[in-house]
């Protein structure tokens, strides 16, 4: 009995030894992936988000911005189209007022509002801002400093998923604009001639460059709808330089009007000098006759190189082969000792 003990012992103890000789390939467990977005408070957070990575306050949720935007996601999966469009025709600025939103800014070049919309056979994994966002009026929508609240929606047609997600800034008075009433019995998007009446950013004057004075500072203008943001990201600068250069602190709020230094020590463009050209006179030439060309052709010709493939065979992996030799004396080593055990003490 003693002697089968042993055997088990050393032949275990062989087995862990030759076990731990080799090497074992690492195999991370692959991560979760993130869950995909199905609800619009997850969408709300995803954008929310965005803006705190940016250094902007997050939106507040607005309940008539959560009708309008889910509204506008049971609209889309009911037809089947990705559009800004309302039912009956309406613009996204009627029917924010007309739902009581006390909406802020020029109504009648749509207020400051806007909207994003978009269409996935699957719920949307926000790991980045989605490809269709990510240009300059869908970024607008959801970083501009001019905005106060968001509302998000979803909904799920036959083809996939549908998503809204509308933002807007209230008065600062909470109340209702006087011209409200008139916008309200306009024709249905007559307060903003072309594609922004169907919502889908708020109406901005495009940023216009300016050059370097002769001390190397830039100022900018601030123009109606122009942000922080926008303004940084046309004069490639960031919101901290121009909150620095212009004593702002952490206030992101600008307006119409406002004189902005933007850069300093900026390079003048160089001025622009006329050279005069040289007037150039044609002079008729005569060409003479031409006499019948003699071709020699070379009797020698001259191959091209060509290129000889040789296939290599990979290598034998050595390390194996001298791993395979160490287990086996290894091996031997230990039948030996069992041996000679064996033969000292035969009980």
């Amino acid at each position: 009995m003693l002697i089968k003990t042993r055997i088990w012992f050393f032949m275990h103890l062989t087995l862990l030894v030759a076990l731990s000789l080799f090497p074992f390939q690492n195999v991370a467990a692959k991560p979760n992936l993130q869950q995909g977005i199905t609800s619009p408070s997850q969408l709300i957070d995803a954008v929310n988000g965005l803006r705190l990575a940016y250094g902007l306050q997050p939106l507040a949720i607005h309940p008539v911005l959560m009708q309008s935007s889910q509204s506008q996601a049971d609209y889309m999966a009911a037809t089947g189209q990705v559009t800004h469009e309302r039912p009956g025709g309406i613009s996204f600025t009627q029917q924010l007022l007309g739902l009581g939103f006390p909406l802020s800014g020029d109504l009648s070049l749509g207020g400051f509002r806007a909207e994003n919309i978009l269409m996935s056979p699957n719920p949307i994994v926000w790991d980045g801002v989605p490809p269709g966002w990510q240009d300059a009026l869908h970024m607008n929508t959801m970083l501009s400093q001019n905005f106060t609240h968001i509302g998000a929606g979803i909904s799920q047609g036959p083809d996939g998923y549908y998503y809204a997600v509308d933002c807007a800034a209230v008065t600062g008075s909470g109340q209702m604009q006087s011209s409200a009433s008139v916008i309200l019995t306009s024709v249905p998007g007559a307060e903003i001639a072309g594609e922004n009446s169907l919502g889908i950013s708020q109406y901005m004057v495009p940023v216009s460059l300016s050059t370097a004075r002769p001390d190397g500072d830039v100022f900018h203008k601030v123009q109606y709808g122009q942000t922080l943001w926008s303004i940084a990201i046309e004069y490639g600068t960031t919101i901290k330089n121009i909150q620095a250069l212009n004593y702002l602190g952490e206030d992101l709020v600008v307006y119409q009007g406002q004189l902005l230094l933007v850069k300093k020590a900026a390079t003048q463009p160089a001025p622009v000098t006329f050279t005069p050209q040289p007037i150039l006179t044609t002079t008729p030439t005569t060409i003479p006759a031409l006499g019948t060309p003699s071709i020699s052709i070379p009797t020698q010709l001259i191959a091209s190189p060509t290129s000889t493939l040789v296939e290599k065979t990979p290598p034998v992996n050595a390390q194996s082969s001298k791993l395979l030799v160490g287990m086996l004396i290894f091996a031997a080593f230990v039948g030996a000792g069992v041996a000679v055990w064996l033969i000292r003490d035969p009980n």
